[in-house]
């Protein structure tokens, strides 16, 4: 499966997938799944970033999140 980048913000701020909003959702990690994907911000770098659904349960939005060194928040969405 391929990633790509989606979103890189403060906790809690208004990013949305497909009219959720993540931060005000239960974030469910995909057992315990992670993948290891580069820093947006910093190419060279790569983070481990878990794998997470958000939404009903029938129609899941799934993506891969982590927190940055700086703070921010960078999300990938499935490719």
């Amino acid at each position: 499966m391929g990633w790509k980048t989606a979103h890189i913000g403060r906790e809690g701020d208004h990013f949305a997938l497909s009219g959720v909003k993540v931060w005000r959702q239960e974030w469910r990690w995909i057992g315990g799944k992670t993948v290891t994907l580069p820093n947006p911000l910093e190419p060279s770098q790569t983070h481990l970033y878990s794998i997470c659904e958000v939404g009903h349960l029938r129609q899941p939005v799934r993506f891969a999140a982590s927190q940055l060194p700086s703070g921010l928040w960078s999300f990938y969405v499935p490719d």
